[in-house]
Protein backbone atom coordinates (compact mmCIF):
# COMPACT_ATOMS: atom_id res chain seq x y z
CA UNK A 1 0.00 0.00 0.00
CA UNK A 2 0.98 3.57 -0.89
CA UNK A 3 1.05 6.05 1.75
CA UNK A 4 2.49 9.71 1.77
CA UNK A 5 3.46 11.72 5.00
CA UNK A 6 5.80 14.58 6.85
CA UNK A 7 9.55 13.13 7.63
CA UNK A 8 12.79 14.29 9.22
CA UNK A 9 15.36 15.42 7.40
CA UNK A 10 17.84 12.81 8.17
CA UNK A 11 15.53 10.74 6.71
CA UNK A 12 15.26 12.31 2.86
CA UNK A 13 19.51 11.34 2.77
CA UNK A 14 19.46 8.23 0.97
CA UNK A 15 17.09 8.89 -1.46
CA UNK A 16 18.64 12.03 -2.14
CA UNK A 17 22.26 10.07 -2.79
CA UNK A 18 20.60 7.43 -4.89
CA UNK A 19 18.66 9.25 -7.02
CA UNK A 20 20.11 12.96 -7.55
CA UNK A 21 23.78 12.62 -6.23
CA UNK A 22 24.77 9.37 -7.26
CA UNK A 23 28.82 9.00 -7.27
CA UNK A 24 29.21 12.14 -5.10
CA UNK A 25 30.31 12.02 -1.27
CA UNK A 26 26.86 11.83 0.78
CA UNK A 27 27.77 14.89 2.52
CA UNK A 28 26.44 16.47 -0.39
CA UNK A 29 22.90 15.20 0.48
CA UNK A 30 22.46 17.96 3.09
CA UNK A 31 20.94 20.65 1.48
CA UNK A 32 21.73 24.05 3.12
CA UNK A 33 17.87 24.68 4.84
CA UNK A 34 16.99 21.10 5.59
CA UNK A 35 16.96 21.90 8.95
CA UNK A 36 15.24 25.35 8.70
CA UNK A 37 12.03 25.95 11.01
CA UNK A 38 10.13 26.34 7.84
CA UNK A 39 11.35 23.32 5.96
CA UNK A 40 9.13 20.54 5.41
CA UNK A 41 10.47 16.46 4.08
CA UNK A 42 7.54 14.49 3.20
CA UNK A 43 7.90 10.83 2.01
CA UNK A 44 6.57 8.34 -0.22
CA UNK A 45 6.09 4.66 1.55
CA UNK A 46 5.49 1.32 -0.53
CA UNK A 47 4.61 -1.06 2.32
CA UNK A 48 6.27 0.93 5.06
CA UNK A 49 9.34 1.28 3.12
CA UNK A 50 10.49 4.93 2.19
CA UNK A 51 10.82 4.89 -1.59
CA UNK A 52 10.26 8.42 -2.50
CA UNK A 53 11.10 11.96 -0.80
CA UNK A 54 10.57 15.87 -1.41
CA UNK A 55 11.70 18.55 0.48
CA UNK A 56 9.49 21.96 0.56
CA UNK A 57 11.70 25.17 2.16
CA UNK A 58 10.13 28.50 2.96
CA UNK A 59 12.19 31.13 1.73
CA UNK A 60 11.83 34.85 3.09
CA UNK A 61 11.41 37.44 0.13
CA UNK A 62 11.22 40.97 -0.80
CA UNK A 63 10.21 39.93 -4.56
CA UNK A 64 7.13 38.40 -3.88
CA UNK A 65 5.22 39.29 -0.61
CA UNK A 66 1.60 38.53 -1.41
CA UNK A 67 1.89 34.96 -0.62
CA UNK A 68 3.78 32.76 1.39
CA UNK A 69 7.26 31.42 -0.75
CA UNK A 70 8.40 27.72 -0.92
CA UNK A 71 11.11 25.91 -2.58
CA UNK A 72 10.92 22.50 -4.13
CA UNK A 73 13.52 20.82 -3.71
CA UNK A 74 15.40 17.05 -3.58
CA UNK A 75 12.22 15.26 -5.38
CA UNK A 76 13.67 11.71 -5.39
CA UNK A 77 11.83 8.29 -6.31
CA UNK A 78 14.05 5.00 -6.48
CA UNK A 79 14.46 4.00 -9.91
CA UNK A 80 12.66 0.63 -9.32
CA UNK A 81 9.42 3.08 -8.56
CA UNK A 82 9.90 5.69 -10.85
CA UNK A 83 7.48 5.87 -13.71
CA UNK A 84 4.15 5.03 -11.76
CA UNK A 85 3.02 8.50 -10.82
CA UNK A 86 4.41 8.13 -6.93
CA UNK A 87 6.29 10.98 -7.75
CA UNK A 88 3.14 13.09 -9.11
CA UNK A 89 1.20 12.02 -5.85
CA UNK A 90 3.84 12.88 -3.55
CA UNK A 91 4.51 16.34 -5.29
CA UNK A 92 0.60 16.97 -5.06
CA UNK A 93 0.62 15.78 -1.45
CA UNK A 94 3.61 18.10 -0.43
CA UNK A 95 2.16 20.99 -2.34
CA UNK A 96 -1.58 20.33 -0.41
CA UNK A 97 0.50 19.83 3.33
CA UNK A 98 2.26 23.73 2.50
CA UNK A 99 -0.96 25.42 1.23
CA UNK A 100 -3.58 24.27 4.36
CA UNK A 101 -3.46 27.84 6.00
CA UNK A 102 -3.33 29.70 2.49
CA UNK A 103 -2.20 30.24 -1.05
CA UNK A 104 1.63 29.90 -1.91
CA UNK A 105 4.09 30.34 -4.28
CA UNK A 106 6.57 27.28 -5.20
CA UNK A 107 9.57 27.36 -7.22
CA UNK A 108 12.32 25.35 -8.13
CA UNK A 109 15.23 24.33 -9.62
CA UNK A 110 14.32 21.35 -12.57
CA UNK A 111 16.99 19.09 -14.09
CA UNK A 112 16.51 19.69 -17.77
CA UNK A 113 14.85 16.15 -17.87
CA UNK A 114 12.31 16.98 -15.73
CA UNK A 115 10.69 20.33 -17.13
CA UNK A 116 8.05 18.23 -18.57
CA UNK A 117 7.22 16.54 -15.57
CA UNK A 118 6.66 19.41 -14.11
CA UNK A 119 5.02 21.28 -16.73
CA UNK A 120 2.56 18.67 -16.38
CA UNK A 121 2.10 18.93 -12.72
CA UNK A 122 1.13 22.66 -13.17
CA UNK A 123 4.42 24.43 -13.33
CA UNK A 124 5.84 27.00 -15.44
CA UNK A 125 8.99 27.26 -17.09
CA UNK A 126 11.02 30.65 -16.84
CA UNK A 127 13.69 30.34 -19.81
CA UNK A 128 16.63 31.11 -17.21
CA UNK A 129 18.84 28.40 -17.73
CA UNK A 130 20.48 27.88 -14.23
CA UNK A 131 23.86 25.54 -14.34
CA UNK A 132 24.89 23.78 -11.23
CA UNK A 133 28.32 22.32 -10.93
CA UNK A 134 28.63 18.17 -10.70
CA UNK A 135 24.93 18.17 -11.82
CA UNK A 136 24.34 19.75 -15.18
CA UNK A 137 21.66 22.37 -16.88
CA UNK A 138 18.37 23.12 -14.53
CA UNK A 139 15.64 25.62 -15.36
CA UNK A 140 13.95 27.60 -12.92
CA UNK A 141 10.11 26.88 -12.46
CA UNK A 142 7.56 28.18 -10.63
CA UNK A 143 3.92 27.29 -9.42
CA UNK A 144 0.89 28.59 -7.87
CA UNK A 145 -1.06 27.27 -5.73
CA UNK A 146 -4.43 28.41 -4.06
CA UNK A 147 -5.87 27.18 -1.08
CA UNK A 148 -8.82 24.38 -1.24
CA UNK A 149 -11.60 25.87 0.76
Amino acid sequence: MLTFKQIKADDVINIRHTVLKEGQPIEVCHFEGDLDEGTKHFGAFLNNELIGAVTMMFKKTNNYKVYPVYRLTGLSILPEHQHKNIGKRLLHFAEENISRKGSVMIWCFARDYAVNFYKKNGYRLNVQQVVIPYIGSHRIMFKFVAKED
